[in-house]
């Protein structure tokens, strides 16, 4: 459910966790989910076939590229190998784990369903086949600057929510930017949350150590390698700092001849305005630059202060009127149940066709006035005014929030809106919920059992104490297996 008043998180992030390894307390922690206990679960090859992943999207020899079985969706895996970790490391990976799996930014690649045993953890997540921006640097350096600032900034959003969170990247550089689309206009951060600690235990993960690697860390993670406290939210702002550098002069700001020299130039921290290209740069951009690349953490700015920068107002979008249905569909939006939202959440994962899921985060990017991947109460209101009296449209958006904004954050992110304008008669009629029985169906017996329900429902990720209720919604009967049209018509319930 909605909240009746939006609330601020009072909690300050934890930011000298391992997770998030800052010192910094500048940040607020926004409202998460309640804690979701990670369950024993089947084989992941009982649903997905795994295929060679081509190097060119990634280097990282822990992600590996999946089709599932019921629906051949493209997807990315994350393999942990969990014997190596002590009883406490593996209780840490998996509070991360927790955390990761309830992100939804328009930014963050989304984690979806996943697969434990006692041995193993794997966590799917969305697939962007388009590229990554390293192997996409041809053509990124035809791009104008201003879009490539706008990707910069889209950079920041992500980066910014998982601050917010208490959530370090830890791994900002040109690889872990992936593009949706063939147009470059809209990128994802992938490779985020875990800690190189545990990832240097359960993933074979070793730092490169090439140039690409090198030229985006901090002075101080060279005093501290694969230490956790090398890896902090300072050490990200630094980062952006490196790649925003990059984009405004096609190379990054500390060089030499080989890695050792690169390193050398980063611990003395000697950042170069001198070149030709700075001349056409304004001197705030300048500044802004050298905040962030900072030798002394303490002085850099947050993501936050970064993307509030006043060089970047002119980002904001003009006000243009949302289409009507959808807002009519955020006015009415209701959660009958938790159900109907898990179900909600499934088929904006799995069924939404690219066409609708473009023509939604067009409408979204309206609400969005400062591009930051969430909507807040001030942008809504803004965009409202255009369409009502001032007086009807703070009524509209007070409606709004308090349906919408199921976290209390105050804002409204990507995930939210989806649930609250996708067009429930369109997927939720008999041939699309055929189409979805096939899918949850897995050995085309006709019928759900008890075990095919649970797993759908974990896949919504639905806390483990709220799951034999949720099943029973399904099997009112009691007889342990659901047909066809007794599951039409539990769905069509919902809509």
């Amino acid at each position: 459910m909605g909240c009746t008043a939006t609330k601020q998180s009072k909690n300050e992030s934890k930011l000298n966790s391992p997770l998030s390894g800052s010192s910094n307390k500048a940040n607020i922690s926004e409202n998460l989910g309640p804690a979701i206990i990670i369950q024993e679960t089947e084989n992941i090859e009982s649903d997905y076939i795994f295929h060679p992943l081509d190097p060119l999207i990634t280097q990282r020899n822990y992600i590996q590229k999946i089709v599932s079985k019921s629906n051949n969706s493209l997807r990315i895996v994350k393999v942990f190998n969990l014997k190596m970790l002590t009883p406490i490391e593996r209780q840490e990976l998996m509070r991360i784990v927790n955390q990761l799996i309830q992100i939804k930014h328009l930014n963050l690649v989304s984690t979806l369903p996943y697969y434990y045993n006692e041995n193993h953890l794997y966590l799917v997540q969305e697939f962007c086949d388009t590229g990554n921006l390293l192997c996409q640097l041809d053509k990124f350096g035809q791009l104008q600057q201003h879009t490539m600032i706008d990707i910069f900034c889209q950079i920041m959003a992500g980066v910014q929510y998982l601050h917010n969170q208490g959530i370090v990247h830890g791994n900002v550089q040109l690889d872990s930017i992936v593009f949706t689309s063939k147009l470059m206009e809209n990128i994802k951060l992938i490779d985020f949350g875990i800690p190189n600690s545990i990832k240097s235990i359960c993933m074979s993960w070793k730092p490169s150590g090439g140039i690409q690697d090198i030229s985006v860390k901090p002075p101080e993670f060279f005093k501290q390698k694969l230490n956790n406290s090398a890896q902090t939210q300072k050490a990200d702002i630094w980062s952006c700092g490196c790649l925003l550098y990059f984009f405004l002069t096609s190379h990054m700001p500390f060089q030499g001849r080989d890695t050792q020299a690169i390193k050398a130039a980063i611990q003395r921290g000697v950042v170069n305005f001198d070149g030709q290209e700075w001349a056409s740069i304004n001197i705030e951009m300048k500044q802004l630059v050298s905040k962030m690349l900072n030798s002394n953490p303490q002085q850099r700015p947050t993501a936050t202060e970064v993307i509030n920068n006043p060089v970047f107002l002119n980002r904001t979008r003009i006000v243009t009127k949302p289409n009507k249905q959808l807002s009519k569909h955020m006015r009415d939006f209701k959660q009958q149940s938790q159900l109907q939202n898990a179900m909600l959440n499934y088929i904006a994962e799995n069924m939404l066709s690219d066409q609708d899921k473009k023509k939604l985060m067009e409408e979204f990017q309206k609400f969005d006035l400062n591009k930051d991947g969430q909507v807040t109460k001030e942008e809504l209101l803004k965009v409202y005014k255009t369409m009502f009296s001032s007086q009807k449209a703070v009524q509209e958006v007070d409606t709004i929030f308090a349906k919408i904004d199921q976290n209390c954050s105050g804002r409204i992110d990507y995930q939210e809106f989806i649930l609250a304008t996708i067009d429930q008669k369109k997927y939720f009629n008999r041939e699309k919920l055929l189409m979805l029985f096939q899918q949850i169906d897995r050995d085309h017996s006709g019928q759900l059992s008890n075990q095919e329900v649970k797993k759908l429902l974990r896949d919504m990720h639905i806390p483990k104490e709220k799951l034999d209720n949720l099943s029973k919604q399904f099997d009112q009967n009691g007889d342990g297996q659901i047909t066809q049209e007794e599951f039409l018509q539990i769905m069509l319930q919902l809509s």
